[in-house]
């Protein structure tokens, strides 16, 4: 009966080891992340110039998925600050970085934070109630949710897609900025966007685009 016990006892440590992830690294880390990997408790970072996909298997909105992925982790951290290339999924709560001329495709259900900077390109759905911001030299291509911010600065190029309205897109310095305000999906009533530009505020009706043009950036 002990040596059946002590059985069971390794089977199920096994289990666990196996299902922190695909990298040794993130053996010891509750969030799952594969490739280059460097993980600590709920904080991965993905190595210089390495490729990274973290928090839940790729599966996410920003490869067609679902954001709401039951493998995406929340309350969770994820770095990819060097001429990395990552894929990554949070469920809520989480931070992201993406810096350094990395390309960051990144997806999230509600209440995240994000940043792109450093010439870097980020595709992001950021869901609802999060906080957005592109730095520097990059693209961003963000899909936002109700109540999420999207501010832009530097010589950033932002496009914002808005599907349930109601969004806020802030620009400054350089940037060039759109939003594409959704008029609520099929059954409409959807709210306008605003987009803050450096000469003054618009307000995007729903089902409409607008922009920061040149000389009003």
């Amino acid at each position: 009966m002990r040596i059946q016990s002590l059985l069971g006892v390794a089977f199920a440590t096994v289990g666990v080891l196996v299902a922190c992830g695909g990298s040794s690294d993130s053996a010891v880390s509750p969030v799952s992340c594969t490739g280059d990997c460097d993980c600590s408790g709920t904080t991965c970072t993905c190595k210089s110039g390495g490729q990274c996909v973290i928090g839940g298997g790729g599966g996410g909105a920003a490869n067609g998925g679902d954001a709401g992925a039951s493998s995406a982790p929340s309350n969770a951290t994820y770095h990819c600050d060097s001429k990395n290339t990552c894929t990554t999924e949070c469920n809520t709560g989480c931070t992201s970085t993406c810096d350094g001329k990395s390309e960051c495709n990144g997806s999230c259900t509600s209440n995240c934070t994000a940043s792109c900077g450093g010439g870097s390109t980020c595709n992001l759905s950021a869901g609802d109630n999060s906080k957005v911001q592109c730095q520097g030299t990059s693209t961003c291509n963000v899909t936002i949710g109700t109540g999420t911010s999207l501010t832009c600065g530097g010589n950033s190029t932002c496009a914002a897609k808005c599907p349930a309205g109601g969004c806020t897109v802030d620009c400054s310095g350089s940037t060039a900025c759109s939003i594409d305000c959704g008029n609520g999906g099929a059954d409409g009533g959807g709210t306008a966007c605003t987009l803050n530009c450096k000469s003054g505020s618009k307000t995007c009706a729903p089902g409409t685009t607008c922009d920061c043009n040149p000389g009003q950036k």
